[in-house]
């Protein structure tokens, strides 16, 4: 009996010291904190060098404007009436002859196919000249045989419109621009000063380039003038 005593007394010991140390607040132990690793301190970064912005490319050279369809008739005009201006040195060399006439061959493209009149009276029918080379003997031989050339553009009067040069004009699909116009052909022949004259008409037709590629003169009813 005095042992259960003392085992039942030691059980409420046990008991009372554990309800003792639930009430008794613990103090939390603080957060070990861990110190950070030792970092190795990085170099200077060099700032990277300021780009350059890309130099924008030339503007495209600006074509000049092209020229207006009169301006291109008096033009062929003018050369050719040019071809005669040229005289004899005393010592029978030509002066400024070759000068004219390459003058007028600059306004030709090298495949220029050309219609002229023909030069020979008893040819019927127009001249079919094919290339540069070709066109020149025919310039070639109006500036040795013709002289007093006088090609002018036939001007139209209706109402209060007096004498107004006719162009007519068209885009070509291919490229370039295609012109027409009336002209009165006048001129004398170098070897015995005969003049002729008739009306014709001008055909041309310009590429991109500003280079004839195709011409079509028709002098058509030529009468010899004769004084009254």
């Amino acid at each position: 009996m005095r042992r259960l005593i003392v085992i039942f007394i030691s059980i409420l010991v046990a008991l009372l010291a554990l309800e003792f140390q639930a009430q008794t607040p613990q103090t939390p132990r603080p957060p070990q904190t861990q110190a950070p690793p030792a970092q190795t301190p990085k170099p200077p970064q060099t700032p990277p060098p300021a780009q350059t912005p890309p130099t924008p490319p030339p503007p495209a050279a600006a074509k000049p404007p092209a020229p207006e369809p009169l301006q291109l008739a008096e033009d062929w005009m003018a050369r050719l009436n040019n071809l005669s201006n040229w005289y004899l040195t005393f010592e029978g060399k030509e002066m400024g002859r070759e000068d004219l006439v390459n003058k007028m061959m600059e306004l030709y493209a090298p495949d220029v196919v050309a219609e002229v009149p023909p030069h020979d009276d008893e040819q019927i029918g127009p001249v079919i000249l094919r290339g540069k080379a070709n066109v020149q003997k025919w310039v070639d031989k109006i500036s040795r045989t013709q002289v007093k050339l006088l090609y002018i553009q036939r001007r139209q009067t209706k109402k209060q419109f007096e004498g107004t040069k006719l162009i007519y004009s068209t885009p070509l699909l291919w490229g370039g621009v295609g012109i027409s116009f009336e002209i009165i052909a006048a001129w004398s022949r170098r070897e015995d000063r005969r003049k002729f004259t008739g009306p014709g008409s001008v055909f041309l037709q310009y590429n991109a380039d500003g280079k004839i590629d195709r011409l079509r003169l028709y002098v058509g009813e030529i009468s010899e003038v004769t004084a009254l």
